[in-house]
């Protein structure tokens, strides 16, 4: 009989501690539910991970004879936003990201083969926007624009069957654009966001002037290069603290 008692009385403390920890994990669950809710008509820091980038572009109809292939990249894309929602229903934002953007050309040089070549600057950029739907949940649709200044600058050039490669890496390059105005456009759900962006400006400055070091003759090498950038992400908007 004792140890019946004592086995009725260790079922009962089992059952109570396995009910406490099911109290315990739905109250925990409340609590990191309420902190991963955008709050309403209060100020709040936020994440605007863009995550992956995948890049294209819009040439002039004058580059025919060059073909694209799409670039991706996963670092570095961060940043940061300021927000702020009127209502449940809208609310705006502003903030500061850096970015991995470029693209990418091939070229069939006759005789020689498939010339590929690769272009991409990192950037600080300052995105203004405002978002329309249910805010708490983070199922949006957004839209906005913004200015990126790019800071460095990076180009590979290879040959198809060629082991040779020839790259150059510069800080605030007069190659490219340095301010780049953008527009964007996406929705988010739960958090996730996709975005597609599209840059109106020259991504190659064309009036760039280099001088070959072997003749000492002056050239344009982007002249008549417009092109237009187009991006496509996914990325991650996460709150910081509390309410």
């Amino acid at each position: 009989m004792t140890k019946f008692c004592f086995a009725v009385a260790g079922a009962m403390m089992l059952s109570f501690s396995i009910k406490a920890q099911d109290t315990t994990g739905m109250i925990n669950q409340s609590a990191m539910s309420i902190r991963s809710q955008a709050p309403i008509r209060k100020p709040y820091w936020g994440n605007s991970l863009d995550g992956m980038i995948f890049s294209a572009s819009r040439m002039d109809p004058k580059l025919s004879n060059q073909s694209q292939a799409v670039r991706f990249s996963m670092f570095l894309n961060i940043g940061f936003t300021y927000n702020y929602n009127f209502c449940n229903a809208f609310g705006i934002y502003t903030g500061l990201d850096v970015k991995n953007i470029g693209y990418i050309t091939k070229n069939q040089l006759l005789g020689i083969g498939e010339q590929t070549i690769k272009r991409r600057v990192y950037t600080i950029g300052l995105p203004v926007g405002l978002r329309l739907g249910n805010m708490k949940k983070r199922d949006y649709f957004f839209l906005g624009g913004g200015l990126d200044l790019a800071f460095h600058y990076k180009e590979k050039e290879w040959i198809e069957k060629r082991s040779s490669k020839t790259k150059f890496s510069e800080w605030f390059s007069s190659r490219n654009e340095t301010l780049m105005p953008y527009v964007y456009a996406g929705f988010g759900y739960h958090g996730t966001t996709i975005k597609v962006q599209y840059y109106p400006g020259s991504f190659m400055n064309q009036d760039y002037v280099s001088t070959d070091p072997v003749s000492g003759i002056m050239h344009k090498p982007y002249a008549g290069q417009k092109v237009n950038l187009i991006l496509f992400s996914i990325g991650r908007d996460m709150k910081y603290g509390r309410k």
